[in-house]
């Protein structure tokens, strides 16, 4: 699935004008929080969303707006008396909404291009004066630490600062209050498994903004079309070495779905070797003790076997395929929110 940034960059590149509503600021009862987004032409909205509703529906008229005016713009909600009643809210969040206006003969192609490759790959921040007063004004810090666009001196602290972003911000930098947004690489999903329960896993998880990649020892499971939203595929024999390809890192999410036991462990062990920041593994309790003891055998502390989510998934009744990964996938979104994800028992 293409990012929002990446539909931008191609909505351009065809002459096409384009603007976008960003949420910088959101404090109390409001739908979406900074950093949500969606992209809109002269007609109405073509992708994303700043969370619905009567605010959506003027953020979408400011689009317009700005694309007539060419400039960039700040629009201000408070979520409260008629408007919240309207949009079925709860009273009292306030919503500040950057207004960028995108023409493909004044709009910065070279840079947003610049921030879409460096969003696969290491990441960069892209920044901007807040409140606008006019033109657009991009910064881009890029992922080999190069600043482009308009001027713009960093200290040291401040460089350090926005490497480190990972949630869109109003800042202060170098005396100036910009909206530093980060794009980084999608989270990624790796599946170990390609039978019933991983087909309607992908779909869920493509559709909450994971990148999905699925593994398993018999091709017949690893087609590309048994599973067209993964981003690939990749036929491991008996599970043996499967993740050296993909090296999971901190933003990765393992999900262990095989067929049995003896694999379950082989991936398991692979898994705790790595610094995924999810693990999960499906199965009876019983089985996680099986495999819990064969850890352990090999090596494995306490602490290690406590970054393992199993039986995987909240505790939500599942009992078909499409319900378990319902609750797989909440529960990695529980996780990447930091909300409890913890299986009840």
């Amino acid at each position: 699935m293409n990012s929002l940034l990446s539909e931008l960059v191609r909505h351009l590149a065809a002459g096409e004008a384009v603007a976008t509503a960003t949420i910088v600021y959101q404090d109390g009862s409001a739908p979406r929080g900074a950093g949500s987004k969606l992209l809109a032409d002269a007609h109405g909205l073509l992708c994303g969303t700043t969370g619905g509703g009567l605010a959506e529906a003027q953020a979408i008229e400011a689009c317009a707006q700005a694309l007539r005016s060419g400039q960039a713009a700040e629009l201000n909600f408070v979520m409260d008396g008629w408007l919240a009643a309207n949009a079925e809210m709860i009273c009292g969040g306030q919503v500040r909404l950057l207004i960028e206006p995108f023409l493909p003969d004044a709009a910065p192609l070279a840079l947003l291009r610049q921030a879409a490759q460096d969003e696969r790959g290491g990441g960069c921040v892209a920044l901007r004066p807040f409140p606008p007063d006019g033109a657009l004004q991009w910064s881009l810090l890029t992922a080999d630490g190069r600043l482009l666009g308009a001027p713009l001196t960093l200290t040291p602290e401040e460089l350090a600062k926005l490497r480190g972003m990972t949630e869109a911000a109003v800042l202060s930098v170098n005396g100036r209050t910009m909206f530093a947004e980060p794009y980084c690489p999608a989270q990624r999903l790796i599946i170990a498994g390609g039978g019933h329960v991983s087909r309607p896993t992908v779909t869920a998880g493509a559709l909450a903004g994971f990148e999905v990649h699925v593994l398993d020892d018999r091709a017949e499971f690893a087609r590309p079309e048994r599973f067209p939203e993964a981003a690939s595929t990749r036929v491991v024999p008996d599970f043996a070495h499967c993740f050296d390809e993909l090296a999971p890192g901190t933003r990765d999410y393992i999900v262990i779905v095989t067929r049995g036991h003896l694999h379950d462990g082989t991936v398991l062990a692979q898994a705790l070797r790595t610094e995924a920041t999810y693990i999960g593994m499906i199965g009876s309790s019983r089985k996680k003790e099986q495999v819990f003891q064969r850890m352990r055998e090999e090596g494995f502390t306490q602490t290690d076997l406590e970054r393992v989510h199993s039986p995987i998934g909240l505790a939500i009744g599942a009992e078909t395929p499409e319900e378990i990964a319902i609750s797989i996938i909440a529960q990695c979104i529980a996780h990447r929110r930091g909300a409890p994800c913890e299986r009840g028992r």
